[in-house]
This record gives C-alpha cells, sequence and structure tokens, in this order.
C-alpha cells in the first residue's frame, strides 16, 4: 500500500491502476544493479586476494566483463514488489543473464587490461554506494 498517495489495493479497480500501484520504480531496479555489481567486484577481488596474494595485477577479460553485465542485469531484474508476480520480462533477462555467466567460460582469456587488486575493492565499494544512495533517494520521505 502506498501511504503517499492514499490508495489501499481494495480501492484499485483497474488493471492498470494496479499494474502502476505494484510495479517497482526505476530507481529501484538502477540501484539494485549497482548493489550487484559492487558485490560481484568484491567478490572477484577476494578470489584474487586469496588466490594470487596481495598487491598483485588483476587481468580484465571478455569473460570477466560478461559476468559483470550479467550481475548488473540480475540486480536490476531480481528486484520485485512482494505484490508483483514474475513476468515475463523478468524471466526472460534473467534466464539471459544465466546464459552470459556460461557464455563467460566459453570465450577466449585474451587480456584486455591489467590492473592492480585494490581497484577491484575501489569499485566494488564506490558501486555498493552508488546503489544504496540511490535506493535510499528511492524510500518515501515522512512528512511532520
Amino acid at each position: 500500500m502506498s501511504s503517499a498517495s492514499g490508495k489501499s489495493l481494495k480501492k484499485l479497480t483497474s488493471l492498470e491502476g494496479r499494474a502502476t500501484w505494484r510495479s517497482v520504480p526505476a530507481g529501484i531496479r538502477i540501484g539494485g544493479a549497482f548493489v550487484a555489481l559492487g558485490l560481484v567486484l568484491l567478490v572477484f577481488a577476494a578470489i584474487a586476494l586469496f588466490s594470487t596474494g596481495m598487491l598483485n595485477n588483476f587481468v580484465i577479460t571478455p569473460g570477466f566483463l560478461l559476468i559483470l553485465v550479467a550481475a548488473i542485469i540480475l540486480g536490476a531484474f531480481a528486484t520485485t514488489s512482494k505484490y508483483e508476480p514474475s513476468s515475463k520480462t523478468q524471466i526472460i533477462s534473467l534466464s539471459i543473464a544465466v546464459i552470459m555467466v556460461i557464455g563467460s567460460r566459453l570465450l577466449p582469456t585474451v587480456e584486455l587490461y591489467v590492473v592492480e587488486q585494490f581497484w577491484l575493492s575501489a569499485w566494488g565499494v564506490g558501486a555498493l554506494l552508488c546503489g544504496l544512495v540511490i535506493r535510499r533517494a528511492q524510500m518515501p520521505k515522512s512528512v511532520k
């Protein structure tokens, strides 16, 4: 129920009214995409830290970039309202994200760019902060 609009689920009779009431705002989806991107970058930073040691180089490959894009799609389309059923768009996008992750394993490991490990953590924390700020900005403000 949206307290800002004063509408309740029982009062909404038209399908259009119910669809707009249930839809997740774009800011929440964008924030979810940034949060997912940040978490994946931090996971890759932890894997690189434990597998190669501290302050080594990290090689950015097409497979790595494809996994990041899949995480962005997952974060954007995994966010739903508790009243919103899964839509065809959501199922198709999440299926595409899974196919992208599987496809990333099949790509050649061509070195596109080399960065130091701490950049993965910095980018991950930055993406997490961006996502949280964007999601926080979408929350309704209380009026006194």
